[in-house]
């Protein structure tokens, strides 16, 4: 829909464009194919979506529809009808898959999802005739293998979407109601499900995955045991090593051909998970020190020496992504090198130091002097990272990563307006001096973008 809004405005406006001498003949007719090519692709997603929606609203009504007649139902005709419309339902989906093109394909996807939707039911449905009784997140992960299985064998971007959210599911079943504390066997899910994915450039399935591993991390540090609360503060370095190295992959995607029109998606997605998890490094208490005040009396040394000492499990975890990252980072920073753009450079060595910073913390005792000094350091890094991904979005027009740094800047600082509540007067000045310096970067970003356009302007006259 927008693709067509943007075709027909290009097509008033680039005759006038043609008159000032802009745009060339041939590269007005050029630009409209273009335009053209771009729109017809678009229009594909709205019979897709309206079948899926379709194959979603059948799918309920006729689980509904065992339920209404469960009892009434013979076994035999039970596992019948079950079975055959299951079937029924995947061999109208390779009919349609098999032409791949117009209503179709649009109808193949709906069927193979409506498909999967009955294999789910038929799992839970034999269960219940023949009084199975089992670990029943099982039947969820069954669930998610069987379309896992269709994924394999038929690329269907649909399919893989609701796969993920199944595997999810049973993962979160698993920490929630059986008190999985690092339940790892979801990654292997989620990997086999990433791989098509990335191989078949399915950006919706590829975003769908990034948002699972990010619900997954949620649940894991939201359901972990009270009684190892200090290592919360460990998960959050893995979680950002993990979302800074996804970060970075996405920002090295740009150079591979087949990767490349995932990258904006994968860094996109994984740098809102990075500042997600950053944003927790705040508060104070996360790093051992007394919530209201920086009194080093108030500072528990044997508490902290107890829970603050990393895991040899966590340490590894910690090292493996953190190194990951560093060895992409310093990867794309030899690339970009003989381009010249200090900008790049500065953004490849700021996310490399904060890196850095979280591979030397589990190795430091775990005094007062220790836990004041990482929580300005981290901070400060982060800091220094919003302050770039400003600069650098303002000057490239990455518009998503100006308004996710002004997001995160304004969550800390809300953050810290909660956290010093009651000595508020005592950090006031602190506040009222990072809006200014905001508000002043503004002004002469502004400034310049405003010099940049009239240069431009100049050159083109």
């Amino acid at each position: 829909m927008w693709d067509r809004a943007y075709l027909n405005r290009l097509r008033k406006e680039l005759p006038d464009w043609v008159e000032k001498g802009w745009v060339t003949p041939a590269g007005e007719a050029a630009i409209v194919g273009a335009a053209e090519a771009r729109a017809a692709q678009g229009i594909h997603l709205i019979p897709i979506a309206l079948a899926v929606i379709g194959a979603l609203t059948l799918g309920a009504g006729i689980i509904l529809f065992f339920a209404a007649n469960w009892d009434e139902m013979p076994k035999i005709a039970k596992l019948a009808v079950l079975f055959g419309s299951m079937w029924t339902a995947y061999a109208i989906a390779g009919r349609g898959l098999s032409r791949s093109a117009g209503a179709s394909g649009a109808l193949g996807h709906a069927m193979l999802l409506l498909g999967i939707i009955l294999f789910g039911a038929n799992i839970q449905l034999v269960a219940q005739i023949y009084h199975i009784d089992a670990h029943y997140p099982n039947g969820v992960l069954l669930w998610s293998l069987g379309a896992l299985v269709l994924v394999w064998l038929v690329p269907s971007q649909p399919a893989a979407v609701a796969g993920i959210a199944l595997a999810t599911l049973w993962s979160g079943m698993e920490i929630g109601d059986f008190d999985r504390e690092l339940h790892w066997p979801f990654l292997v899910v989620w990997a086999l499900y990433s791989a098509p994915a990335l191989y078949r450039g399915w950006k919706w399935a590829t975003c769908g995955a990034l948002i699972a591993l990010g619900t997954w991390c949620i649940m894991v540090i939201g359901n972990w045991p009270y009684d190892q609360r200090g290592e919360e503060f460990w998960l959050l370095h893995v979680f950002v090593a993990l979302a800074a190295a996804l970060h970075l992959a996405g920002v090295a995607m740009q150079d591979i051909p087949r990767l490349a029109a995932l990258s904006t998606i994968v860094r996109r997605t994984a740098l809102v998970g990075a500042l997600f998890a950053t944003h927790f490094f705040i508060y104070v208490g996360v790093h051992g020190l007394p919530w209201y005040g920086w009194r080093a009396d108030k500072f528990n040394a044997e508490q902290w020496a107890r829970e603050g000492i990393a895991s040899g499990g966590m340490i590894a975890l910690i090292a493996f992504f953190g190194l990951a990252a560093l060895a992409i980072a310093a990867d794309r920073y030899r690339r970009i090198a003989s381009d010249g753009s200090k900008r790049d450079m500065a953004g490849i060595a700021l996310a490399g130091l904060a890196v850095v910073a979280l591979l030397i913390n589990p190795f430091l005792p775990g005094r007062y002097g220790d836990a004041v000094f990482m929580y300005v350091a981290i901070n400060g890094i982060f800091a220094a990272v919003l302050i770039w991904m400003v600069v650098q979005g303002y000057r490239s027009g990455e518009r998503f990563q100006v308004y996710s740094a002004f997001i995160a800047y304004g969550a800390g600082m809300i953050a810290f307006y909660f956290m010093e509540f009651f000595t508020l007067m005592n950090r006031s000045l602190f506040v009222m001096g990072g809006g200014a310096l905001l508000i002043a970067g503004v002004y002469i970003l502004e400034r310049q973008r405003r010099r940049t356009d009239v240069a431009k302007a100049g050159e083109l006259s």
